[in-house]
């Protein structure tokens, strides 16, 4: 009788576990992003009376005879199914619809694991958890590395823009201010002594033509003289004896109006660089402050200021991180044309960087919604939402946890039957014993 009380109790404890299991769940109904567990039982070791044994010519085989000991706790799984969406209208709240998850450090720079997108830019402009985490951003698309810069927006900047010196060796889908279209230009050179004309047809090439080939062509003209001035821009001059015109004539390109040769003058620059600095003093004229964040499906922060700027990032053909500037006349600078020179800017990246593993259920969970590496984790891989094996960013809102209360529900009146099963066998094993207890008396 005394082993049917342990094991009578066995099933108790190991039933009240997965009470404590239920309740942690329910109580975290409305934990952002909180994935649920489940708790799974396992018998313990069975008391073997017989081992059985095998059949013989003259007889047969017999089974084992055991009696089982009682039940243990098999194990506790996570699920980590994405919640719904929950719209809160906020930019700053983010879901990652898929898989992957929000890498964060601490202060002392130890990396955590997060699904929680409940964000928020703190006073030197970190883009920080609701615990005040910094949130890392990607380097690259996909790395075996982390990242050790966070997601950091300057609150204020001063942006300094100037033609490019190099604008002779700009393809024309290169250019920033200018869009240059594939055809003619008719040129009109006239010789002031006889008073004779000629008009030539100067080739402007496609997107992958550069700005240098457009030079030759005009210099191939007797008569005129095509020149980088080295600030973005480029201008003509007649040589000496002739004057030059333009016909519209044959004229197939908008070359002209996009250089600003139309009007005879070099006032449009086809290629601009912009400088970008930390704010450093608040009563500059040049500062531009901060007025707005959103995030976009790829993570990555679109940053807003009072002047109708926009900074930003995106990724270029090679997968390479670049950022990009629009100045609030519209023009978009990118790539190797965008200057960081801050400290905000330079030790920043605007994409928020994402971790998957091999294993995600090996991750160790912590409180504050967060989890950290466990040895049964196995690889840690980098990269940014919307790239690889990563699921895309969905801001506006935030991940609500994927408990499933009927389910919850059904498993604790089962769980709360199984003990009080658990205990009617207690009792009887009990009173059989006290019964036993008496005999002979």
């Amino acid at each position: 009788m005394s082993q049917a009380l342990h094991t009578s109790s066995t099933g108790i404890n190991a039933v009240q576990s997965q009470i404590n299991v239920i309740a942690h769940n329910v109580a975290n109904i409305n934990t952002t992003a909180y994935k649920s567990a489940n708790m799974t039982f396992e018998t313990l070791y069975s008391h073997n009376l017989s081992y059985g044994s095998a059949a013989t010519k003259d007889g047969g085989g017999t089974n084992p005879k055991q009696i089982g000991l009682g039940v243990k706790v098999g194990g506790i799984t996570r699920n980590f199914a994405n919640g719904s969406f929950v719209a809160t209208g906020r930019n700053l709240d983010t879901m990652i619809s898929g898989s992957g998850f929000y890498v964060v450090r601490d202060a002392g720079g130890a990396e955590y694991f997060t699904r929680d997108g409940v964000f928020s830019i703190d006073s030197a402009g970190n883009l920080v958890t609701q615990s005040g985490m910094r949130v890392m951003g990607a380097k690259s698309t996909y790395s075996n590395a982390g990242s050790s810069s966070s997601v950091k927006i300057p609150k204020n900047v001063i942006a300094k823009i100037e033609g490019d010196p190099n604008l002779a060796s700009k393809t024309l889908e290169e250019l920033n201010n200018a869009s240059i279209t594939e055809g003619k230009v008719a040129v009109v050179v006239t010789n002031t002594s006889t008073g004779a004309s000629t008009t030539t047809l100067v080739d402007i090439p496609g997107a992958s033509g550069t700005i240098q080939q457009i030079i030759n062509n005009f210099n191939n003209v007797d008569g005129m003289s095509a020149t980088d001035n080295g600030d973005g821009t480029i201008s003509y001059s007649a040589d000496s004896g002739y004057t030059v015109s333009f016909s519209s004539d044959e004229t197939t390109s908008n070359f002209l109006a996009e250089s600003g040769w139309a009007n005879n003058t070099k006032s449009v620059q086809m290629n601009q660089v912009v400088t970008l600095q930390d704010m450093v003093n608040y009563n500059s004229k040049d500062v531009i402050s901060l007025s707005d964040v959103a995030i976009d499906e790829n993570g990555i922060v679109i940053a807003t200021y009072n002047d109708g700027s926009i900074l930003t990032q995106y990724v270029d053909n090679a997968g390479t991180i670049q950022w990009k500037y629009m100045t609030s006349e519209g023009v978009t600078i990118t790539g190797p044309d965008v200057t960081a020179e801050g400290s905000s800017i330079r030790n920043s990246n605007f994409a928020l960087e994402l971790a998957t593993m091999v294993n995600q259920e090996g991750l160790v969970s912590l409180n504050n919604n967060l989890w950290k590496w466990g040895p049964d984790v196995g690889e840690v891989y980098y990269g940014m939402a919307g790239e690889m094996a990563f699921g895309a960013i969905e801001s506006g809102g935030y991940e609500e946890s994927n408990v499933d209360i009927a389910m919850e529900l059904s498993n604790m009146i089962s769980a709360q039957r199984m003990i009080q099963m658990n205990s009617r066998v207690f009792s009887t094993a009990s009173s059989v014993m006290e019964i036993l207890s008496y005999l002979g008396q």
